[in-house]
């Protein structure tokens, strides 16, 4: 990385983390129960925590080892290092398999990889990656939503739009989730899905992207730039918001 992001920047960032886990996780624990939560890209392991204090006691965070073990908002013992653009095999199966908002910051390559890592835990996959004019740092992957959907179909995962209908409006939940999550299920994950989830299955190829029209306007206007400029703006981004964050505390 040639740009290293603050410790007051990444509380900033965590906050805004935990309050939308905490909306979203309370949305999907209406539709399914999870008492086992693997989180891959996991960073400090904010939406992890948010899963045990919804109850889930069973977690496990999988991310690089350039994270702080001294800023894990999880047990030092539930994160496990390693590189996510290679496939990873923990040994175990989980209620539930989840990586929000990572994709985008792997090679595309290893695009594949992260889905089979998912995939080879759990029977039920919590996905979201940024669309193409989202922005941000790192952002070397941005891929339509049905792009994601293919790969998951390759492993047998079809997608259920169950949620994003639902926080649509929340405004409480960051854009980036509330409006690319999907919940992905095999055959076995499927049996554990209420009708009302079933009904929502999406057909393949179909996934489209939401948002509203602020969002969908800045996804143009994003797209239009090139990479150095949108990487430039983020980086000011960090450093306006983690000076201003770093006054306030």
């Amino acid at each position: 990385m040639s740009h290293i992001y603050s410790n007051e920047f990444f509380d900033y960032i965590d906050q805004g983390a935990r309050r939308s886990a905490n909306r979203l996780i309370a949305c999907l624990l209406g539709k399914i129960s999870a008492d086992s939560v693997v989180d891959f890209g996991c960073g400090r392991g904010v939406w992890l925590s948010e899963w045990q204090a919804a109850g889930c006691k069973d977690i496990a965070g999988v991310d690089g080892d350039y994270v702080d073990r001294d800023k894990l908002a999880i047990p030092a013992e539930a994160f496990i290092g390693a590189d996510l653009s290679k496939p990873v095999e923990l040994g175990r199966q989980f209620d539930l398999a989840q990586s929000l908002e990572v994709g985008e910051h792997l090679p595309h390559d290893a695009s594949a990889s992260l889905v089979q890592s998912l995939t080879t835990h759990s029977d039920l996959v919590l996905f979201s990656a940024a669309v193409p004019g989202q922005g941000g740092e790192f952002h070397i992957n941005e891929q339509r939503l049905s792009f994601w959907q293919g790969l998951f179909a390759e492993r047998g995962y079809t997608a259920y739009d169950c949620l994003r209908p639902e926080m649509f409006g929340d405004q409480s939940i960051e854009p980036w989730y509330r409006y690319n999550s999907v919940l992905y299920a095999n055959q076995s994950g499927a049996v554990r899905l209420s009708q009302d989830v079933l009904d929502t299955k999406v057909a393949p190829g179909a996934l489209k992207e939401v948002g509203s029209l602020g969002w969908t306007l800045r996804k143009l206007v994003v797209r239009a730039l090139p990479r150095s400029a949108v990487t430039a703006i983020a980086q000011v981004r960090a450093s306006v918001i983690a000076r201003s964050y770093g006054d306030k505390s």
